[in-house]
């Protein structure tokens, strides 16, 4: 059976929450009413709690991305970012009229394990690690993200090696050319 593609696109709505849906004592899906019309926007895990307190009528700003099926043309939306707008200045976008924002850029618990011990420190490790940290520092994600320095990793002849959490994935010989693309994969919230 073939694996169906479905279309991704990002998608930035302006509107009045309408309706919060729980399930489990959380906040799985609000309605947000905008001028386009109305949708159901999926909110991610790490957000659920933050925006519980949350309450219909309030003007929003929620990006994120949306997916189409190809064959059925329903499209559901995830969100990443809820922006509380403030009610006098629903209808001007300024980024001073923004109140609380509530964000899901990365995964929760998401840190890097790199090994310090001298023989992967001296293959690259020191390189890496400072690729790792100007990398989260050009994302702003240098408070969220913490990079631990840990002791050995029992992968002495691949060395360079790290972990990232909370993924567990190991990787040995590591290059600093490879470290933007670990962080994408393991601690940037999935789609």
């Amino acid at each position: 059976m073939a694996k169906v593609n479905h279309l991704v696109s990002e998608f930035n709505f302006q509107g009045k929450l309408s309706k919060l849906s729980w399930r489990k004592n959380q906040i799985k899906y609000i309605k947000l009413v905008t001028d386009e019309g109305k949708y159901w926007l999926k909110i991610p895990q790490n957000l659920r709690e933050k925006i519980a307190s949350l309450s219909p009528g309030c003007q929003l700003e929620v990006a994120g991305k949306s997916k189409q099926h190809p064959t059925t043309g329903k499209t559901k939306y995830k969100a990443q970012t809820v922006v509380l707008v403030a009610r006098d200045q629903a209808v001007v976008k300024t980024q001073s009229s923004r109140l609380p924002v509530f964000d899901s850029k990365t995964k929760s618990k998401a840190k890097v394990l790199v090994c310090q011990k001298s023989n992967c420190w001296k293959k690259g490790g020191k390189r890496v690690c400072a690729e790792l940290e100007s990398i989260l520092s050009d994302r702003g994600l240098t408070n969220q993200i913490p990079i631990q320095k840990t002791g050995c990793l029992k992968q002495c002849k691949k060395a360079p090696a790290l972990v990232m959490m909370p993924d567990k994935a190991r990787y040995n010989q590591v290059k600093p050319q490879q470290v933007e693309k670990m962080v994408e994969k393991h601690l940037i919230a999935d789609s």
